[in-house]
């Protein structure tokens, strides 16, 4: 029962950072792997033993799994929002609160995705402009993405 008693109390916002940190990206076996190749390949090229291609590679693999795995947390949270909000237009719609033009909402929908593919393919070629290995980055991003 004393026991019980000493245990710290978490406060929500701990807690919701624990809940969006649970298994760290940064603990995965290549992500250390890579940190240590990006570091080594940049000791390397600063002592002019190597060219910089060896840290260029892995940081552009250490980049994509970052954003692979971001984007992961991002769509399950996008996800819930957009259920609940959906229930809850449903929710009203259904008691009479608001009447919606279902035509108008599909069109503003479309354009918005439209929109958002657009911006995406925008940051796809801008990222891939900027890191050295394109190759190295989709490989990064794919495990970030399937990271738990």
């Amino acid at each position: 029962m004393d026991q019980e008693l000493d245990q710290p109390e978490i406060s929500p916002a701990q807690g919701l950072y624990a809940t969006l940190l649970a298994e760290a990206p940064w603990n995965a076996k290549s992500v250390i792997a890579a940190g240590i190749a990006t570091a080594g390949g940049l000791t390397s090229w600063a002592a002019h033993w190597s060219s910089p291609a060896v840290a260029g590679i892995s940081g552009s693999y250490l980049a994509g799994f970052f954003i692979g795995w971001a984007s992961r947390r991002f769509l399950r949270i996008a996800a819930l929002l957009t259920g609940a909000l959906l229930a809850g237009i449903a929710v009203l719609e259904e008691t009479g609160w608001i009447n919606l033009d279902w035509t108008s909402v599909e069109t503003q929908i479309h354009h918005a995705i439209s929109a958002a593919h657009r911006e995406a393919e925008g940051l796809k070629h801008l990222l891939s402009g900027y890191l050295p290995s394109t190759g190295a980055w989709a490989v990064g991003m794919f495990f970030g993405f399937r990271k738990k």
